[in-house]
């Protein structure tokens, strides 16, 4: 796939166990723009998940194709019933693949 990019990780809970069931939501965060949705996964039973997304995603005019890296990522996770759980810190520059370890420091 031209142009691809990937995100991949696993989320855990208390005592390093993996959460299965949670949305996992990607942005391109953007300083003069409204930022980009990039795409979501759910976590899988052994807590990890992917997402795949595309340069034209984040990219959305000849100008940006030359002034504008890897995209600024901010993972969101929610639960099943919509609530925010937790917030990545912005990632800028991201490569064409970025791999997550995040650990929620709750019970779900």
């Amino acid at each position: 796939m031209p142009h691809a990019y990937l995100i991949a990780g696993t989320i855990t809970g208390d005592q390093d166990k993996p959460l299965s069931g949670l949305i996992v939501k990607a942005f391109d965060i953007d300083l003069l723009t409204d930022d980009d949705f990039l795409g979501q996964g759910e976590t899988a039973m052994d807590g990890s998940f992917t997402i795949l997304y595309r340069q034209k995603q984040f990219v959305k005019n000849v100008l940006e194709s030359f002034t504008e890296g890897g995209p600024d990522i901010v993972l969101t996770v929610y639960n099943h019933q919509g609530e925010l759980l937790h917030t990545t810190k912005r990632r800028g520059g991201a490569a064409r693949f970025e791999k997550y370890e995040i650990a929620l420091k709750y019970h779900i």
